[in-house]
């Protein structure tokens, strides 16, 4: 779906009709954001002959899965970034957005809502006046917005982390395991996304682009702080994460040990009395305890010693 926008008033996004896309660009009067929800091919062909996109970046657009990346054209610039979803409150995806550059216009290709510029289903009241100051205002709105929108979830997974270190420490179970493992993969998924859009922004940061005004060019470079301190986050939490994993096979092991040396103590009581058992159950005729009228008695006071004598003693030594 195609969503023309252009600002009237200072904090006011107006919507245009799309047949009055080919006056506002040839008119250079107004700034217009072209906002496009899982576009059509008709919507597409609009791109390139009214926007003038070549046909490989509109590939690229359609087909998704790009990494991100800054391309610049003869008249627009193309980017590509990665905000991040979370399905079903579990596993952080990535998902992409496509965003064209030009003197006087701002076009946004995605599939599906995009994090921070929707508020109660309503448009983040920061794009009107962004339009308003031009395309490229727009353009670090947006972005900013989109990587803003992953320090909350970055700080619902230090809270998920926490929540799981204190279950390992105590009775972990199999999905305590799981639910660490889909934490490490989605950290891993982000980490590979933000890295490449630290270059993007740098770029935007360091050279020249007729499209960018020099007095905008600042607000990228907050961009590119903000990515710094996500990536510092990141390292901070896979290092944590990787703390707690190591918490949980060290409770592992050590659960295995308490094991082990109780199974090992009963054992070895177990024995000496099999042993003793073993003895006088051969039926030897020239055995002389088993003519003995209290052998029987004396025998099982015997192994009843001998068991509660090796218990008190592993007690003792923490081996039950």
């Amino acid at each position: 779906m195609l969503t023309i926008r252009r600002a009237r008033e200072p904090n006011q996004l107006e919507e245009c009709a799309a047949d009055l896309a080919p006056d506002l660009l040839r008119a250079k009067e107004l700034h217009l954001w072209f906002d496009l929800d899982s576009p059509t091919q008709a919507e597409l062909d609009f791109l390139e002959k009214q926007l003038r996109i070549h046909h490989l970046t509109l590939e690229d657009m359609v087909k998704q899965n790009q990494r991100p990346k800054i391309e610049s054209f003869e008249d627009y610039i193309y980017l590509t970034i990665h905000p991040f979803f979370r399905k079903n409150n579990l596993e952080v995806e990535p998902a992409e957005v496509d965003l064209l550059l030009g003197h006087h216009w701002l076009a946004m290709v995605h599939y599906g809502p995009v994090p921070g510029l929707l508020e109660n289903s309503r448009l983040n009241k920061r794009l009107g006046p962004a339009l308003a100051r031009g395309s490229d205002f727009l353009l670090y709105t947006i972005v900013d917005l989109i990587v803003d929108s992953c320090f909350p979830l970055l700080d619902q997974i230090d809270e998920e982390i926490d929540a799981l270190e204190d279950k390992l420490l105590g009775q972990p179970d199999i999905r305590d395991m799981n639910r660490l493992l889909v934490l490490k993969r989605s950290l891993v998924h982000i980490r590979r996304a933000i890295a490449p859009q630290r270059e993007v922004f740098n770029q935007l940061t360091r050279r020249d682009f007729s499209f960018v005004r020099p007095e905008h060019t600042v607000y990228f470079r907050d961009v590119y702080d903000h990515l710094i301190r996500i990536t510092e986050e990141l390292d901070s939490l896979r290092d944590i994460l990787s703390g707690a994993l190591e918490v949980h096979l060290s409770s592992i092991s050590n659960q295995l040990n308490v094991t082990m040396k109780r199974l090992t103590a009963w054992g070895t009581i177990f024995v000496i009395i099999t042993a003793i058992a073993g003895i006088y159950g051969m039926n030897f005729e020239y055995m002389p305890e088993l003519t003995w009228r209290y052998g029987y008695l004396a025998i099982m006071a015997l192994m009843g010693a001998i068991s509660l004598g090796l218990y008190f003693y592993f007690k003792k030594k923490d081996y039950l």
